[in-house]
């Protein structure tokens, strides 16, 4: 059996990718948005955190938090989202993956993997890096052309707000966000 550690930092900041069981692409449709984000404000009603950056996509998501500055535990907000999801989306008529004997004995449904990606930021040119790959993703997984296309996104926020403009992403952004491990 492996041994997973997680970095567990209080106040911290994290870079996280859930991906689908099986990557099965659903993420996106209109069910499994409003879910998920009912979930994601559930939770962080209940646990606070900051969301800084998201990116939905049909089979993934990725995300950039930061925890109160004395709480170290992003594990219970993702399975407290995960399981609101997979309790919601199934009473709903949203459909889980046949399951293992091994989900089955825990009581688990095949919507997402049992376990996420994640990465503590170490420093201003980290977080960067990670926000900018977070708003890139769609173009990166060749789902649109420009970054401005994909709907399900912090993407627009930011240009609005002027961090970005329209056009960001369109050419070749070459290592600026595609170096590194992101957990997909």
């Amino acid at each position: 059996m492996s041994n997973y550690r997680r970095v567990m930092v209080p106040g911290g900041t994290f870079f996280f990718t859930l991906v689908t069981f099986n990557r099965r692409p659903f993420l996106t449709s209109d069910l499994s948005r409003r879910i998920l984000r009912q979930a994601w404000e559930t939770v962080q009603e209940r646990y606070p955190f900051t969301c800084y950056a998201m990116c939905l996509l049909p089979e993934h998501l990725h995300c950039l938090w930061t925890l109160p500055g004395s709480d170290s535990n992003y594990s219970l907000r993702w399975a407290a989202i995960k399981a609101f999801f997979s309790k919601q989306f199934l009473r709903e008529g949203g459909h889980a993956d046949i399951c293992s004997s091994s989900r089955l004995s825990k009581g688990e449904v095949a919507i997402w993997q049992r376990r996420y990606w994640e990465h503590c930021i170490r420093d201003d040119a980290d977080f960067e890096r990670h926000f900018d790959y977070i708003h890139y993703n769609p173009v990166h997984h060749h789902l649109v052309e420009n970054v401005h296309e994909w709907p399900w996104s912090s993407f627009h926020k930011y240009r609005v707000k002027g961090f970005y403009s329209e056009d960001w992403g369109a050419k070749d952004i070459g290592t600026l966000a595609l170096n590194g491990e992101f957990g997909e």
